[in-house]
């Protein structure tokens, strides 16, 4: 079950929601853009669209008003987009991802708040694949129903990347199609995003890990007959195998949401593993207020490294400590 075009975003007509979350901005796509240097990653947006839409609305505005300055090629989210599959929650989270239509590509992995047991999802009502029409890109989704397996060809500091996304735990049919496009992709550096892969401890979730490793991916018994790939099958069947991913990115990990390990191949090459949650919850001892501040991951990518750092469009600050800001090499 595979879409292959060439796909492009125009503007989708605005979603009705419980909270709105204005355009960010007139469309001007035809405005001179400079060189595409950085990816964004939005993280475990669960609470903002649950209780707080104002900061999931200024980190896509802030996005979109930074793709200029920071030749911002795409975002991505790695999961947990909301807190529960409900059309109030959904309504929030398209309304401020579409402010990014015709502006910023997107692509969106689930996890496991955005998910039934049986894997069913109301994103397919919220989300499709004409969200990548306007960009051209090369685009493709495993299921043309469902966005959140797919991938996209960018163009980053000189030259193109493959954007691989995956669903949280993901299935073996998701696993032997993300092989396929590996494959046929082998001459592009790889970026392969998911809900759940490193643990923040710089572990890759694996289920032979003793003591257990908390939320692991086998602890939703999400289709087990379909196969749950944790992260050490992920490495196993798709990052060892394939020399041209070089960096894996993750979140749902709580209530130590940072972590990044590189990893070395039997043959010597080096795949960065990186981890980011912000995501907190009021009631929880742990909390941070603000259902987790609004922090995102900027990567800005040069010809030999990137380097990542941290920001909250909603406080205005950036994380500067060496788990938030830091520089990976290629």
């Amino acid at each position: 079950m595979r879409l292959r075009r060439r796909l492009s975003l125009p503007l989708l007509a605005a979603l009705a929601a419980v909270h709105a979350c204005a355009d960010p901005e007139p469309d001007d796509r035809d405005a001179a853009m400079p060189v595409a240097t950085t990816l964004v990653v939005l993280p475990d947006t669960q609470f903002y669209a649950c209780a707080y839409p104002e900061i999931f609305e200024q980190q896509t505005r802030w996005v979109v008003e930074q793709r200029r300055k920071r030749g911002i090629a795409m975002l991505l989210h790695t999961g947990d987009v909301v807190d529960g599959d409900t059309t109030m929650q959904w309504q929030v989270a398209a309304r401020c991802m579409h402010g990014l239509d015709g502006k910023v590509p997107y692509l969106i992995s689930t996890g496991n708040h955005d998910l039934q047991a049986t894997r069913s999802s109301l994103i397919g009502d919220y989300f499709d694949t004409r969200a990548l029409r306007a960009s051209e890109l090369d685009f493709d989704v495993f299921d043309p129903a469902r966005v959140d397996n797919s991938y996209a060809v960018v163009h980053l500091a000189g030259r193109d990347w493959l954007l691989l996304g995956l669903e949280f735990g993901p299935r073996d049919m998701i696993v032997t199609w993300a092989d396929t496009v590996l494959r046929e992709h082998a001459e592009l550096p790889a970026v392969l995003f998911t809900h759940a892969y490193l643990y923040s401890d710089g572990e890759r979730y694996d289920r032979k890990r003793v003591p257990h490793q908390p939320y692991h991916p086998d602890d939703y018994a999400f289709t087990p007959d379909a196969g749950i790939n944790d992260g050490q099958d992920l490495w196993l069947k798709l990052i060892e195998p394939h020399e041209n991913v070089r960096l894996v990115l993750s979140g749902h990990v709580i209530p130590n949401g940072t972590a990044h390990a590189s990893a070395e191949r039997a043959s010597g090459s080096v795949v960065h593993q990186v981890l980011a949650n912000y995501q907190h919850c009021d009631a929880c001892p742990c909390s941070e207020v603000e259902g987790g501040g609004g922090y995102l991951r900027v990567l800005e990518f040069s010809r030999d490294a990137i380097h990542v750092t941290t920001y909250s469009p909603h406080r205005d600050e950036w994380l500067t400590d060496a788990d938030n800001d830091f520089t990976l090499a290629l």
